[in-house]
């Protein structure tokens, strides 16, 4: 019969194998957990029923720690839906104006309807300095 460390070794190892066709980390962190177990298995023999509850809490440490670990790796969220943000301080033309600071801008080829911080004419540069009320607000460069 195998050694209760194989044994934990072959399920880390699996779990880590399988994490490579899983979407997400779910497998990772009871793999990582199972190779610890593994490690405390051959270190100390004895243990045989008690490694249960040693890969329990390792598997709850190692998930914990390593969601604390990804969460301070991917601090930035990607603004992919995020227009206001990433047009702001972006270069533009004015093609129309309206009435009471209304104007249309083109920034990178895509129209959009703004507010006018100063006065601005047909054809003149802006860049988009903040958004209200879901419109971007321009001024003249």
């Amino acid at each position: 019969m195998l050694h209760n460390g194989y044994m934990w070794a072959i399920l880390g190892i699996a779990l880590l194998l399988i994490e490579l066709f899983l979407p997400g980390v779910y497998a990772l962190w009871i793999g990582i957990a199972a190779l610890f177990t593994a490690v405390i298995a051959f270190a100390v023999p004895s243990l045989d029923v008690w490694l249960l509850l040693v890969f329990a809490v390792a598997t709850v440490l190692s998930a914990v720690g390593g969601s604390r670990i990804y969460a301070r790796l991917s601090t930035s969220t990607p603004a992919i839906n995020d227009m206001q943000n990433q047009l702001i301080g972006k270069h533009g033309v004015c093609i129309a104006v309206g009435e009471n600071n209304q104007i249309r801008i083109r920034v990178n080829g895509i129209e959009w309807a703004a507010i006018a911080d100063d006065i601005i004419t047909i054809h003149d540069a802006v860049v988009v300095t903040d958004f209200r009320k879901a419109m971007p607000i321009a001024r003249r460069v």
